[in-house]
C-alpha cells in the first residue's frame, strides 16, 4: 500500500467503509506482526538454549581431558571456544528480551475525547496510529532478528575458532602434546623406530 494514501486529512471526507477496511487491515498486520515476534522469541530462547547447553558440555569435556593429560593448549582453546559460544548464546537471549511492542485495538479510554466527533474521522485517525505501530513494530523485528543472526553466527563458528586457537598454541609451543601431535615426533612409530635404532 502507498503511504501517501495515509496522508490524507479529515477535511477529506474519508468514507466511513472506507475507514473501517483500512482500519482492519491494520489490525490484521498488527496481529501478523504480534504473531511473527512471538515465534522470533521462540526462536531465539531455543537457539540460546542450545547453544548454551553446548558451551557448558565443551567446558566439561575439556576440564576433565585436561585434567587426565594436563595439556594447557587443549583447555585454553576449549574455554575459549567455550566462552564464545556462551557469549554467542547470550546475544540470542538478548534478542528475545521484552520490548514494547503495539498490539492491535485500543484502550476504550482512549476514545473519551473524541466520542462526539465523526466516526469516519476518528477511524482514519486509528489507522494513522496504527500505520505509526506497524512500522515501530517492523523496528523492533529487525533490530531482534539481526541479535539472533549475529548470536548464533558467533555460536557457530565458536569451535572452529577454539580449533585455531589449538593448532596457534601447538604452532608456538612445538614440545607441547599439541604440536607433537601435530609434527609426528612423538607418535608410536617414530617412538619405535628410534628404540630400535643400532647404537
Amino acid at each position: 500500500m502507498n503511504d501517501s494514501v495515509l496522508e490524507a486529512s479529515p477535511d477529506d471526507a474519508i468514507p466511513l467503509d472506507m475507514a473501517e477496511k483500512v482500519l482492519y487491515q491494520g489490525e490484521l498486520y498488527l496481529q501478523a506482526q504480534f504473531a511473527s515476534a512471538l515465534a522470533s522469541d521462540q526462536r531465539a530462547m531455543t537457539t540460546a538454549a542450545f547453544f548454551a547447553s553446548v558451551a557448558a558440555a565443551i567446558t566439561a569435556g575439556v576440564i576433565a581431558y585436561w585434567d587426565k593429560s594436563a595439556e594447557v593448549s587443549i583447555l585454553v582453546a576449549g574455554l575459549s571456544g567455550a566462552a564464545l559460544m556462551a557469549v554467542g548464546a547470550c546475544i540470542c537471549l538478548w534478542a528475545a528480551k521484552p520490548v514494547d511492542f503495539y498490539f492491535p485495538g485500543t484502550h476504550p479510554a482512549c476514545w473519551e475525547g473524541v466520542l462526539h466527533r465523526p466516526l469516519n474521522e476518528v477511524l482514519w485517525g486509528e489507522a494513522q496510529n496504527y500505520q505509526d505501530n506497524i512500522e515501530k513494530n517492523a523496528a523492533f523485528l529487525e533490530k531482534n532478528g539481526k541479535l539472533l543472526y549475529r548470536g548464533a553466527m558467533l555460536a557457530a563458528a565458536s569451535p572452529l575458532i577454539a580449533i585455531a586457537i589449538w593448532l596457534l598454541l601447538a604452532t608456538i609451543s612445538p614440545s607441547s602434546p599439541a604440536g607433537a601431535a601435530l609434527d609426528g615426533s612423538h607418535s608410536p612409530s617414530s617412538l619405535g623406530a628410534s628404540s630400535h635404532t643400532p647404537q
